[in-house]
């Protein structure tokens, strides 16, 4: 599932990779793409995208989301 900003500039959404891992998706229309690792074992998906709904709403949108996984004590990297 995927989630955007009313204005449309602003994407975030979880994918799962083969074997299961997920990883979290954030795209902005001004160019910036970022994918964050899923590190936390197994976390419910329902609970992640509990996050994203959160997240997308702030008015900086990856700072939200970055805080609402951080607040549900999901664990992320970068990836490279």
């Amino acid at each position: 599932m995927a989630y955007h900003t009313k204005n449309g500039s602003e994407f975030v959404g979880l994918r799962v990779k083969h074997g299961g891992r997920m990883q979290v998706i954030y795209d902005a229309i001004k160019g910036q793409r970022l994918i964050l690792n899923i590190t936390s074992k197994q976390p419910k998906e329902s609970v992640i995208h509990e996050a994203l709904r959160e997240g997308i709403g702030s008015k900086n949108v990856l700072h939200g989301v970055m805080s609402a996984l951080n607040a549900r004590s999901i664990d992320v990297d970068f990836a490279s």
